[in-house]
């Protein structure tokens, strides 16, 4: 692996109460498939952008049968206050962490150095995450594309929220993720109420 040029800042985040990992059956995900209403990015692309008008990066790492992913996809992702927040402040990019692509990042060259026949992760993934390879996996990177914070497992929409605004608005450069969230007042609707329980009689 050639010489590593990113630095990571911050702690790698792990959600509680959910596996990284998912053992379910492999699911096929057609390339570029995705559920959500969030504008995703090829890496090149979203640097290009950034080029341009700087803004942050925030990385989606996925496979093909990480179950966990599509679920990220179809509850949090799909969020239209989440989806509409991520559009306007970060140029988001859904990576498959497999790829056999040959991806530009900061003007080096990641690849997949697997077998044909071997299920092996891009260089890229395996360096943005520090070689912690579970998914769905996300990196929040500043806009000068050097400062890397991972963040690791399924994350509901409700416990997503704090972090996109958290590193949306550069709030880790002020304090910690904890007094962020003394003053944090979430922008999604309530959860509708329960319905009633009912006895049999």
């Amino acid at each position: 692996m050639k010489k590593n040029l990113l630095l990571v800042s911050g702690v790698l985040l792990l959600a509680l109460g959910f596996s990284a990992f998912s053992w379910q059956k492999e699911i096929v995900l057609t390339k570029g498939e995705t559920t959500s209403p969030i504008h995703w990015y090829t890496l090149e692309e979203a640097q290009a952008l950034s080029d341009k008008e700087p803004r942050k990066l925030f990385v989606d790492m996925y496979t093909s049968w990480c179950g966990w992913c599509k679920v990220m996809d179809a509850n949090t992702f799909a969020n239209p206050t989440i989806a509409k927040y991520m559009n306007e402040h970060f140029y988001c990019v859904k990576f498959d962490a497999e790829t056999r692509d040959t991806v530009i990042f900061n003007g080096q060259q990641f690849t997949n150095r697997g077998g044909a026949n071997q299920r092996s992760a891009n260089d890229f993934a395996i360096q943005a995450l520090q070689g912690r390879l579970s998914y769905p996996s996300f990196v929040f990177i500043d806009k000068t594309r050097t400062q890397f914070t991972i963040m690791q497992g399924y994350q509901p929409a409700d416990k997503f929220e704090p972090y996109m605004h958290y590193y949306g608005e550069g709030k880790e450069k002020e304090m910690s993720f904890e007094d962020f969230l003394k003053t944090f007042k979430s922008e999604l609707p309530p959860a509708p109420p329960a319905p009633p329980t009912t006895t049999g009689h």
